[in-house]
């Protein structure tokens, strides 16, 4: 008997595959590059980063199949991305929210052209966003920060 495993690494990798492809820099701010990583950037830290994060899973049974195989769980999760961008010289307030709201609506629409998240689960759906700025620690620039939640559902 196979048991499936997560979907949870195919579906992060699929977003990570689709947002390197098709996300770009800001055509705004020209000096500003754009990363897509996963998790925390590390020491490279261009002004705008997509990080595809935590990820919060919740299993239970979906129906009985008398051996706890293929189609005995359903998997929901959420898949935290979080947008960083950044505007460094001046208090770029309305710019950087401007920018990590449309690397938001760009990440929602990755979601919405294929829900399947390339067959990785049965659907995705953006559910929930919040946007922060606020100054730099060193008063250098502006932080926009936003964290999106995904929310995916598959039988494993």
């Amino acid at each position: 008997m196979t048991i499936p495993s997560s979907s949870v690494p195919a579906a992060r990798r699929y977003l990570y595959e689709q947002l390197t492809a098709q996300l770009t820099p800001d055509p705004d701010f020209p000096k500003s590059q754009l990363r897509v990583v996963y998790d925390q950037p590390g020491t490279f830290q261009p002004d705008d980063i997509v990080a595809i994060g935590r990820v919060t899973r919740q299993t239970s049974v979906s129906s009985m199949v008398g051996s706890g195989g293929a189609g005995w769980l359903e998997e929901r999760y959420q898949v935290e991305v979080i947008i960083d961008v950044f505007r460094g010289g001046g208090d770029y307030s309305q710019q950087t929210f401007d920018r990590a709201m449309a690397l938001t609506d760009a990440v929602c629409a990755v979601v919405r052209a294929d829900p399947t998240l390339g067959g990785a689960v049965l659907v995705a759906r953006p559910a929930s966003s919040t946007h922060e700025s606020e100054l730099d620690e060193e008063h250098k620039g502006r932080h926009c920060v936003a964290t999106l939640e995904i929310d995916c559902y598959q039988q494993i």
